[in-house]
């Protein structure tokens, strides 16, 4: 009679967790799902700020050269000794080392 009451009291015991195993693996799935779409909407976000900010820096740039014309040129001069530095062991004509300069300002 001992045996039986303890058989049963371990099968209620077992019988929850069962069933609770099972209903926590179905809801990994939904917890999944859920960061799955969190981490797509983040990297969204991520791209769309980093189009944004672009912009805003082509912006104040544009912004810089004509209100702080020194600056600007000082810069300006500052970006080609350092790109003539990178590029003096080749040999590039001026149109080109101008189109990489021009390439550099629109893309970066």
């Amino acid at each position: 009679m001992l045996s039986a009451a303890r058989a049963a009291a371990r099968a209620a015991a077992c019988g929850p967790s069962v069933a609770s195993a099972t209903r926590s693996m179905s809801m990994a799935g939904v917890k999944g799902f859920n960061e799955h779409e969190q981490a797509v909407e983040n990297m969204y976000f991520s791209k769309e700020d980093e189009r944004l900010l672009g912009k805003l820096l082509s912006k104040m740039k544009k912004q810089t050269q004509v209100t702080d014309v020194s600056a600007a040129t000082e810069s300006a001069v500052a970006e080609e000794a350092a790109l003539r530095s990178i590029t003096a062991k080749y040999k590039v004509s001026k149109e080109d080392f101008q189109a990489l300069l021009d390439w550099k300002h629109a893309h970066y």
